[in-house]
């Protein structure tokens, strides 16, 4: 639409006076019609020569007896005589009229009629027709080429659908009882009644689109805008975003001139608001234009001024059918949006900010993509954080329906850049890897559907692989005992346990030191069995070492009780 034509497109806001009609009736003064006549939808007609009262009543009027009333309206001296140019206003109620149905171009979600039918796209909707969104969305285009998105929770009626045929004018216009919608209206052209040749002779024109409230009208001549009513609070919310708005309220109480990128409030008294800026379209240059998580999450900070968010999400740019629809109120300065179960695809976020009189401002829009599926599978183990010894991992997963296989990926540095293992197309949830060096690792997974199609990884998981206990060296065997030193770390305390038989059902000693070393005395010849663990400063505590084998003889005491000899020789230290 071009600036003059936008600067041309006016919309009004207003609750009617008494109709000229009910003037008439009550004998009203000549200038109490005529004002009238402004407040109610009419055709313009441009006289041309030869133009009379009577032969318009012909032409236009459905009574053509009815032609005094023009003269009244139009304050005209001589019914016969009409100067060249004027412009006469003829009501529309006196005006021959053939309805003709507005269309549903689309329907998602649950649309349904005043008597509670659902609605598809494509039907027909004659002049009376309500239709009302619970958690769906509707788009109507009328007679007139205007189009209306009607938004969830919202109830409708299209109260004027019809033709003016002597005229050449359609004319259009709906109730909004509650909810929101927006209007792409057509913009209104001058009309040529065929009265004259020339390009101005006989040119007139009719009242655009309409929408009554329970607070007010709004009538248009071509301009794009969304309306909210809210029933709780019994306002009306009229955000302009081209074209220009007259505004007036519950019987002219208060009035308003409101520009494109202007907002008004009308209460339930009729009072309007003065024209406010409507806010400034959100900066969206930081939010994420790639999500791989079924929970997409856009996170704002706030501008001055703004109380919350709304942010619709479709697939194309006119946001003829709204995927997903969110307002996030603002909290510390900012507002988080979240949209859940969307399919992976690519879309367009809508966003807009909400001020302190909740006018929603002008919008932005992010293209984005979501790839989020085949969703990656659940690790079991290692745990998070997990500190194992040992040179053999087991890493584990829960298995996830859409996947064919599964891809992991151990790395030591949290960017992967370069995985130490990568391992694609694993058909069991299961991996055993062996010969890994002490160290910290991360650990992550994805799932595959096929070969060319695999869904994002998952966090990565991060855990700690400690070296084994060194084996126990031989001991030194005495009199009634051992001695036993291996090696440990500064910190580490360390369990040894002994036993009479290799799988250590039966303890005879277990004790613990601070130091890696230990002085033992056992209870008496025979075969022994001895482990080891160690336990670190973090409280790590690593596994048994292999249990170890060792015999202590019997012993030959002399009277004062030493050892003089011994009945068995087998003193090494040897596996089981």
């Amino acid at each position: 639409m071009c600036q003059a034509a936008l600067h041309a497109a006016v919309l009004v806001l207003f609750l009617p006076a008494a109709t000229a009609q009910a003037a008439d009736a009550a004998g009203a003064s000549a200038s109490g019609s005529a004002a009238a006549a402004a407040s109610e939808p009419s055709f313009t007609h441009i006289s041309v020569a030869g133009d009379t009262l009577i032969g318009l009543g012909r032409r236009y009027l459905a009574d053509p007896a009815q032609w005094p009333q023009l003269q009244r309206l139009n304050q005209v001296a001589n019914p016969r005589r009409i100067p060249v140019g004027t412009a006469l206003q003829i009501p529309l109620r006196l005006m021959v009229t053939e309805p003709m149905p507005a269309q549903l171009l689309a329907a998602t979600g649950d649309v349904r009629d005043a008597e509670g039918r659902p609605l598809v796209a494509g039907q027909a909707l004659p002049q009376g027709s309500r239709l009302s969104t619970g958690d769906g969305q509707a788009t109507v285009q009328l007679v007139d080429g205007t189009v209306l998105r009607l938004r969830p929770s919202s109830a409708l009626q299209v109260d004027t659908s019809q033709r003016l045929p002597r005229a050449g004018v359609l004319r259009s216009g709906v109730q909004l009882q509650q909810g929101q919608l927006e209007v792409k209206a057509r913009k209104v052209e001058s009309v040529d009644t065929g009265a004259g040749t020339g390009a101005s002779a006989g040119t007139g024109g009719a009242p655009g689109f309409r929408v009554e409230t329970p607070q007010g009208v709004l009538g248009v001549r071509g301009t794009e805008f969304r309306v909210v009513v809210e029933p709780a609070s019994a306002q009306t919310r009229g955000e302009v975003l081209e074209g220009r708005v007259a505004v007036n309220g519950l019987q002219g109480r208060s009035a308003q001139l409101v520009s494109a990128g202007q907002g008004v409030v009308v209460d339930r008294r009729g009072e309007v608001t003065p024209p406010s800026p409507l806010p400034a379209a959100p900066d969206l240059s930081g939010l994420p234009q790639h999500h791989d998580r079924p929970l997409l999450r856009f996170t704002l900070r706030a501008a001055p001024g703004v109380r919350a968010y709304r942010g619709q999400v479709a697939t194309e740019e006119h946001f003829e059918q709204i995927l997903a629809d969110q307002r996030s109120p603002v909290t510390q300065g900012q507002a988080e949006l979240r949209f859940a179960d969307l399919p992976d695809g690519t879309y367009l976020l809508r966003l807009r900010a909400e001020d302190a009189q909740g006018l929603q401002g002008l919008d932005s829009r992010l293209a984005f993509t979501l790839k989020a599926r085949p969703e990656p599978p659940l690790p079991r183990n290692p745990a998070p954080k997990a500190v194992m010894s040992g040179g053999r991992v087991e890493f584990a997963w829960t298995q996830t329906p859409q996947a064919g296989s599964y891809r992991i990926q151990i790395a030591q540095g949290e960017d992967f850049n370069q995985p130490l293992h990568d391992r694609r197309g694993l058909t069991e949830p299961t991996l055993q890897l062996d010969g890994l060096t002490p160290g910290v690792y991360l650990w992550r997974l994805a799932s595959e559907r096929s070969a060319s199609d695999q869904g994002p990884f998952g966090s990565a998981l991060r855990f700690e692989l400690r070296a084994l206990p060194a084996p126990l060296p031989v001991p030194r065997v005495g009199e009634d005992g051992i001695d036993l030193a291996w090696e440990g770390r500064p910190g580490q305390t360390f369990e040894l346990q002994f036993a009479r038989d290799s799988g250590f059902g039966s303890l005879v000693m277990s004790r613990e030191t601070t130091t890696p070393a230990l002085q033992a005395s056992l209870p008496g010849p025979g075969r022994y069995f001895v482990r080891l663990r160690a336990r670190d400063p973090d409280g790590f505590v690593g596994p048994f070492t292999a249990a170890q084998q060792f015999d202590l003889p019997s012993c030959l005491r002399d009277a004062q009780r030493r050892c003089v000899g011994t009945g068995d020789a087998s003193w090494a230290l040897t596996q089981p």
